[in-house]
C-alpha cells in the first residue's frame, strides 16, 4: 500500500480547483489540510488552502492564514503567487466593508424618513438564531462524496447501499440515470437509464442480487445480473464522465430552462458536453424559441 504523500493531496486539491463542480472548492481545502498535517513545510498546500478559503469566500480567514504563511516563509511572502493572493483578499475585504457601511447608511436614511417598508434586497440578513448557533456548533463534516447525479427537480433522491457486503452506493437522478459508486473509492463505476425523465427511488432486495428502480415512468424496473455473453446492454450509459458533466451543468442552469428540458424541449448550450446523446435528441426534441417582448 502506498503510503500517504502530501503532494497527491495537494495535487488532488489542485484538480478539485480546476474542475470547480459544486462542493470541489471545499474538498480541495480538506486536501490542502491534510496535506500540511503530513507535511507542515509543503509551501504549496499553504497557498493552496489560502486560495480555497478565499474563493469560499472566507476572506478572514483566508487573510488570517496569509498572514501566518508569510510569517512562516518570509523567503515566500514576495512571490508572486502571495501577492496576488494578498492583493485578491485584501481587495475582497474591502468591497465587503464598503458593501456594508453603504447599507447600514442606507438603512440610517430610511428610518430617519420614517421607512419602515424597505426594499428586501435592501435589508440586513437576519441574525442566526441561538438554536442555529448550537445546531452548527454540534455539525459533523462529511466522509465520503459521491458525484455525478442531479437533483434539482423534486423532493426525493433515495440513495442506497447496493452489493453482497453493500460495497456500492447506488442513487437516482434528474436526467432519468442511476448512479453506482464504489463505497470506498468513492469511483463512479456504472452509469444506467433507469427511466425516461428522472429515477428517484432504489431499493435493493435483501437476500438477491436484484435492484429496483422507479421515477416518473409509471413502472418499476427489475436490475439483475445478465449472461456475460458479449452483448451490449442498451440501458448503459457508456460516456459516465460527459453524464456527470452534464448534471453539473444541470444544477448550476437556470430553473426554467430545467423545466423546459424536463419537458422534452432541447435547450441549446445547457447539455453541450454530451455531444453524443444529444445528437440522439436531436430529431425528436424541440428547439425552444421564445418571442421577444
Amino acid at each position: 500500500m502506498v503510503a500517504d504523500s502530501p503532494v497527491l493531496y495537494c495535487n488532488r486539491a489542485a484538480a478539485f480547483m480546476k474542475r470547480a463542480w459544486d462542493g470541489d472548492m471545499y474538498a480541495a481545502l480538506r486536501d490542502c489540510h491534510v496535506s500540511m498535517q503530513l507535511d507542515a513545510d509543503y509551501v504549496k498546500a499553504h497557498l493552496r488552502l489560502v486560495r480555497c478559503l478565499y474563493e469560499l469566500r472566507w476572506t478572514k480567514e483566508a487573510l488570517d492564514c496569509l498572514q501566518a504563511f508569510k510569517a512562516r516563509f518570509p523567503e515566500c511572502a514576495l512571490g508572486q503567487a502571495c501577492q496576488a493572493l494578498d492583493r485578491d483578499i485584501k481587495a475582497a475585504i474591502f468591497s465587503k466593508t464598503d458593501n456594508d457601511s453603504e447599507e447600514g447608511s442606507r438603512s440610517e436614511s430610511q428610518s430617519s424618513n420614517g421607512s419602515a417598508n424597505s426594499s428586501p434586497k435592501h435589508r440586513r440578513q437576519p441574525q442566526i438564531s441561538e438554536q442555529e448557533k448550537a445546531w452548527r456548533a454540534l455539525a459533523f463534516d462529511y466522509e465520503s462524496r459521491f458525484c455525478g447525479h442531479c437533483n434539482t427537480t423534486t423532493d426525493i433522491k433515495e440513495a442506497n447501499f447496493f452489493g453482497s457486503a453493500g460495497q456500492y452506493v447506488v442513487a437516482g437522478s434528474d436526467d432519468g440515470s442511476f448512479f453506482v459508486w464504489d463505497k470506498h473509492s468513492t469511483n463512479l463505476i456504472r452509469v444506467m437509464r433507469g427511466d425516461d425523465s428522472i429515477v428517484n427511488c432504489l431499493q435493493p432486495h435483501p437476500s438477491t442480487c436484484l435492484l429496483a428502480t422507479s421515477g416518473i415512468d409509471p413502472v418499476v424496473r427489475l436490475w439483475s445480473p445478465k449472461p456475460e455473453d458479449g452483448k451490449k446492454e442498451d440501458r448503459e450509459v457508456i460516456d459516465s464522465e460527459d453524464a456527470a458533466v452534464a448534471n453539473q451543468r444541470r444544477m448550476n442552469a437556470d430553473p426554467l430552462e430545467v423545466m423546459l428540458m424536463n419537458m422534452g424541449y432541447r435547450v441549446p448550450g445547457l447539455l453541450e458536453s454530451d455531444e453524443g446523446e444529444a445528437e440522439g435528441r436531436s430529431g425528436e426534441a424541440n428547439v425552444v424559441s421564445c418571442r421577444p417582448s
